[in-house]
């Protein structure tokens, strides 16, 4: 395309010149041998541009806000996402197992036992409300003498009254059934000597007949399989879970291009999560960005996830934001790291059990997490440098066949005037480079294309800066092209007041330029 340009930008100039012979010729005037160098300026090129021109921006990760500041917001659903069932020690938190032997003599046997719930994990259950569940018995007697017995759960109460059921017993026989404990209260804490994980039970035995012998006895067995809970209050452990990830962002080919420094002002990452776990929990999450030898931590201390008020309250719904205030997170985005190291934990009663036995798990207990990533421009450039390599695309391959000869331009210049409304500078460098020779043959620098706009202490660009640019490119970079079979750009971006302090971003932002072409041709004439 730059070959075409100047090969029409010559035959325009010839045309120019022919335009301004005189009428009358004097041939023999002439030498053998002349040359013509006409400087030629043609108009290039208009333009009007601002953010809010880009098609299909803003979108729903491009904001503009009402004053029409950018905002970069990332949104992710569902990054956790977990719920009761993922507790192993809570999978068997209602089950209750009894197998005993008890002696029966004489008339009638009143018995009273208290059986542990095996709950394990250092787990203590004060209450379980049950909504569905089943009592599965077997009673196997060792005595010639039939008998009826009773059995009563006297804190396992449906409407007010405890579970009663009534069972016969034939002699030296084994009779199992099963009973309803569908809506019933639970409680596990009248044991004075132990107020949670304690079940009291009692038996009234007597004989259809007669009376029990000495060494007759009953073998009672009494299960509770998993009964489906409304929701369970007590002591529900320490229980932890912890997680590690190294997450590699794939862009150190992309840093290697990279010089300078930039700052994210005010990044943030907000967890909208939902908790239905009515236990206090503490969260400690740690990240170490990573680049090279440098190490930049996020420092970010350990917090409190809010939970519902039980058992009238079954979920709460809250946030918790990691910014500049709390954390390092401006320091770790503005690295960039090449690769973030993750590790997380959370701890379910961080200040251990206080004996108010005050947690309260349900049925459908869940946590879940949404995550929302925001990156708000305000930023600091200071001399970011981007560099970027590609094949000589100037490069004549066979000149023999081309009228354009480098050596006919004398000079080419490109003339840039602008009405900047960004803070934002930039300068252009093109060098011709040999891979050959591993060498710089001729570099273009354009300084200050742009230079950045006058900020107010909020950071907002309040004026335009009028820039002007001259970018000439010689006649010895066009006698280099050849010899090149690569060209490296090299952009610089730098903020106002050069770096030093933070703009602000807004998509009315504008930028007003005008481009002319001058050209310089020496043509060469040869009369022989």
């Amino acid at each position: 395309m730059t070959r075409k340009a100047v090969i029409c930008f010559s035959i325009a100039a010839t045309l120019a010149v022919s335009g301004c012979i005189k009428e009358t010729y004097y041939m023999d005037t002439l030498s053998n041998k002349a040359h013509l160098s006409p400087v030629l300026g043609l108009a290039a090129v208009r333009g009007d541009i601002s953010i809010s021109d880009l098609k299909n921006i803003p979108n729903d990760t491009v904001i503009f806000d009402e004053d029409n500041f950018i905002r970069i917001i990332y949104k992710q659903d569902s990054v956790l996402d977990f719920s009761i069932d993922d507790y192993a020690d809570f999978d068997n938190l209602a089950e209750f197992h009894l197998d005993k032997v008890y002696p029966v003599t004489g008339v009638s046997v009143n018995i009273k036992d208290t059986v542990n719930f095996d709950t394990g994990s250092n787990i203590e259950i004060e209450r379980i409300v049950i909504t569905t569940g089943t009592v599965n018995y077997s009673v196997r007697s060792v005595s010639p003498v039939g008998s009826n017995l009773t059995i009563i759960l006297p804190t396992v109460r449906r409407g007010g009254s405890p579970i009663t059921h009534f069972i016969t017993v034939p002699p030296n026989s084994t009779v199992t059934g099963s009973l309803s404990i569908n809506g019933t209260d639970v409680d596990l804490g009248t044991d004075p000597k132990m107020k949670f994980n304690r079940l009291p039970v009692q038996y009234t035995i007597t004989p259809v007949s007669g009376s029990f012998l000495p060494g007759n006895l009953m073998y009672v067995k009494v299960d509770i399989p998993g009964p489906e809970f409304d929701y369970a209050k007590g002591y529900f452990g320490q229980q932890t879970e912890k997680d590690e990830e190294a997450l590699d962002l794939e862009i150190e080919e992309l840093l290697e291009h990279i010089s300078g420094e930039f700052h994210l002002a005010n990044p943030s990452i907000t967890l909208n999560y939902s908790n239905s776990f009515a236990i206090p929990t503490k969260v400690e999450l740690k990240a170490d960005g990573i680049k090279n030898m440098q190490i930049i931590p996020l420092d970010l201390d350990p917090f409190d996830l809010s939970y519902p008020a039980a058992p009238a309250e079954r979920d709460k719904s809250a946030f918790f934001r990691i910014d500049r205030n709390n954390s390092n997170l401006p320091g770790l985005v503005s690295m960039p790291p090449e690769q973030v190291n993750f590790s997380g934990s959370a701890l379910m009663n961080p200040g251990g059990n206080d004996g108010s036995r005050n947690n309260y798990i349900f049925s459908n207990s869940r946590f879940i997490a949404d995550l929302e990533i925001e990156i708000p421009l305000e930023l600091s450039i200071t001399n970011l440098q981007f560099k970027d390599t590609t094949e000589n695309f100037l490069k004549i391959e066979d000149s023999s066949d081309n009228p354009f000869n480098a050596e006919d331009i004398e000079f080419m210049r490109i003339d840039l005037d602008a009405e900047n409304g960004f803070p934002l500078g930039v300068s252009v460098s093109m060098t011709l480079f040999n891979s050959q020779t591993n060498s710089n043959l001729d570099t273009v620098t354009a300084d200050d294309i742009l230079e950045p706009a006058s900020v107010d202490a909020g950071g907002r660009a309040t004026e335009q800066r009028s820039c002007s640019t001259k970018i000439e490119i010689d006649r010895d970079f066009w006698s280099s092209v050849n010899d090149a079979d690569q060209i490296i750009f090299s952009f610089t971006l730098v903020t106002t007041d050069e770096g030093a302090k933070n703009v602000k971003i807004y998509s009315d932002y504008r930028i007003n330029f005008k481009a002319a072409l001058v050209l310089k041709r020496d043509f060469k004439f040869d009369f022989k």
